[in-house]
């Protein structure tokens, strides 16, 4: 016999449909094939941080978001060596660093910068660099406390296929770049498809996906969005992915763009974070994007890093170029490389600071910073401004609202996901060879086919999904109530009936009652489509059950029942 301890439940409501799972599934034997391993990941996981991994093709800028996420550059982004590494990252009370290597070896922990020295010039580094399968990087941080966050190197353009084992195929265009590229590969003994090989399977690891692509969505971009959706559109959907419009910023000054006159754009009122945000929301607007992101969000990560993270003595030369009249900045400007390599009289800063600062924080950053300094704002006044430009405090509160608020959903979504996989294998196993379907599978199918009905998670779980694949006959008002009582806004009772916190307690139970009667009589309207309805009946059993629980409080809170309450 196997063992079948699971972890203790302390994940929740959500968590006990394992628990439940598990009881059904009893001390099983051989017969049960996965299920009892699957079963403890599932459950270990409801209590674990969220895993979200951030994909993309290569050289898309996933390395500097998770560093602008977290604030910190914990991610090298300078050394082509280590582009191809998975690197996940987790809290740790300090800096660590975990080495888990390709030969199967137990793991070794080295210095926290230790990787940043290796490089393929030195044989022993080379050596070293060939043997690495992965990197787990431990930081305190506040985000990592909710996410485990995983960094990919590149998934290809065509997923499943033998096609173009070359680096055009995960997306590198620039023919230089290819051939510097292909060549480290070679020395470190990999290809173009073992690098998606790594990605693929740290996709089918995540509970949720940031997808990252460049604002010019080319045709290699394309590809990868259309391979992404083709290979992982029937296990990833808007509830657990959205996409990232990598370097938003890197169009300014504005060659060849045009404003709403259809004049030349001037670079001095010029925002191309507000080009980027129209052209996110073109790319939203695509069927194969619109079917497995949530939204697509601009973000210059570069200039997110910058305001965090820059050194306090780049402010003396940013105050030095903000003395330079606008207009003549601009224009300075204008040709990025002569700005960063020529020297010019009438600027105070030499090019070699100049090219510092635009390596470290872009031209428009730059450019931005120096009129904050111009307006008279402090540093500190000034890096939040970068920070929220930047588009970086946008998309953290989109992955801690979207993510984080949904979290105990979307791993239940997972680990369901992966039960009713390994029953359907265990049947078709046992039909092939002509024996009885293992009890014990039975068992599991038919808790899980209860539980659609009986628990609010899978009830919530298609709601959403009706939602998010469009077509239901719902108000914005309906729509905005359905978001939120799935937890869009957070999980309080109050977040779900989207009242601030601290409402009174009568006032939550009014407002849950009233908008259960409306969802109530859209469940008896006669002219409503049949996923609206199975939607409306969903939403009505959430506001219930928020009713209900909101009424148990009040009673405990103020010994009140509902005759009490309503002056009966």
């Amino acid at each position: 016999m196997t063992d079948t301890f699971v972890p203790a439940d302390v994940a929740g409501p959500h968590g006990r449909v394992f628990a439940r799972i598990a009881e059904d599934l009893g001390p099983a034997g051989s017969e049960a094939g996965n299920l009892p391993a699957i079963l403890r990941t599932a459950r270990a996981r409801m209590a674990q941080p969220m895993r979200v991994a951030v994909a993309g093709q290569i050289k898309r800028g996933k390395s500097t978001l998770v560093n602008a996420l977290l604030g910190e550059e914990v991610c090298e982004t300078g050394q082509l060596e280590l582009t191809f590494n998975v690197s996940e990252f987790h809290h740790a009370e300090r800096p660590r660093l975990l080495v888990h290597f390709k030969d199967g070896r137990p793991a070794e922990e080295w210095p926290p910068d230790a990787l940043s020295r290796l490089t393929v010039r030195d044989a022993g580094g080379l050596r070293q660099l060939r043997a690495i399968r992965k990197v787990e990087v431990g930081r305190p941080s506040a985000l990592l406390r909710r996410f485990r966050i995983v960094d990919t190197p590149g998934l290809g353009s065509v997923h499943g296929t033998d096609a173009g084992n070359t680096l055009s195929f995960l997306g590198i265009d620039d023919p230089v770049e290819r051939e510097d590229a292909a060549r480290l590969l070679e020395e470190l003994g990999g290809d173009a498809r073992s690098v998606h090989a790594l990605s693929a399977a740290e996709m089918d690891r995540a509970d949720a996906v940031v997808f990252v692509f460049s604002r010019g969505l080319g045709r290699a971009d394309q590809q990868a969005v259309d391979s992404f959706a083709g290979a992982y559109g029937a296990v990833v959907s808007p509830l657990k992915a959205f996409g990232v419009l990598s370097r938003s910023d890197q169009y300014w000054p504005p060659v060849g763009e045009t404003g709403p006159d259809g004049m030349p754009a001037d670079p001095l009122d010029y925002d191309p974070m507000v080009t980027a945000r129209r052209i996110a929301d073109s790319y939203a607007q695509r069927p194969a994007v619109r079917r497995v992101f949530r939204t697509v969000v601009p973000v210059a990560g570069l200039l997110g890093i910058a305001a965090q993270r820059m050194p306090s003595e780049a402010f003396g030369p940013l105050s030095e170029l903000a003395k330079v009249p606008p207009r003549r900045l601009a224009d300075l400007m204008e040709d990025v490389s002569l700005f960063c390599g020529r020297e010019y009289p009438q600027l105070p800063v030499p090019a070699g600071v100049r090219a510092g600062l635009v390596d470290r924080m872009g031209a428009w950053g730059v450019f931005l910073a120096c009129g904050c300094l111009r307006e008279g704002l402090g540093e500190d006044a000034v890096r939040r401004t970068l920070l929220e430009r930047s588009g970086v405090l946008a998309l953290r509160e989109l992955v801690l609202r979207h993510f984080g608020n949904r979290a105990g959903l979307i791993k239940l979504d997972h680990g369901r996901r992966e039960i009713a996989d390994e029953v359907s294998r265990l049947r078709a196993t046992a039909q092939l060879a002509g024996r009885p379907v293992p009890a014990a599978a039975d068992r599991v199918a038919a808790r899980l086919e209860r539980l659609q009905v009986t628990d609010p998670g899978p009830a919530e779980l298609a709601a959403l999904g009706a939602y998010y694949n469009g077509g239901l006959d719902l108000t914005a008002e309906q729509e905005s109530q359905l978001l939120a009582v799935t937890g869009e806004h957070g999980t309080s009772c109050a977040a779900r009936l989207g009242l601030p916190a601290g409402t009174p307690v009568d006032t939550l139970l009014a407002t849950a009652r009233r908008h259960a009667a409306q969802w109530a009589g859209l469940c008896c309207d006669p002219l409503v489509d049949r996923p609206t309805l199975s939607v409306a009946r969903a939403v009505l059993r959430s506001y219930e059950r928020v009713a209900d629980q909101i009424g148990r409080a009040r009673e405990l809170l103020y010994g009140m029942d509902d005759a009490e309450g309503t002056g009966r």
